[in-house]
């Protein structure tokens, strides 16, 4: 199966309330696009992972998808609104952590 179909069968499964199998679906999305060689492709499913997980207060999982993502570069600019959006959440958490 293709990295879009993974996400997009992750996305139906997020909107029937499956957290974990949208998870799983991601995770899955992940290894896709490692395998198909889409760096923009995978920054996309990694910020939509971290995401996930941040919205699921599971902000020590989230981190290393969220930092991945903000460490892409491009300079296509195809991929600037999931690294902008993942700065913020990596702030949000940074403010929020104990001390």
């Amino acid at each position: 199966m293709k990295a879009s179909q993974h996400i997009q069968r992750a996305q139906e499964l997020r909107e029937r309330g499956r957290l974990d199998l949208a998870e799983s679906a991601l995770s899955d999305a992940i290894d896709a696009a490692v395998a198909e060689e889409d760096l923009i492709l995978l920054t996309r499913v990694r910020f939509l992972l971290g995401a996930l997980l941040f919205e699921q207060d599971r902000d020590d999982e989230a981190l290393p998808y969220l930092k991945a993502v903000v460490r892409t570069e491009r300079v296509d600019g195809a991929v600037d609104s999931e690294v902008k959006e993942a700065a913020r959440m990596l702030r949000q958490m940074r403010d929020i952590a104990p001390e």
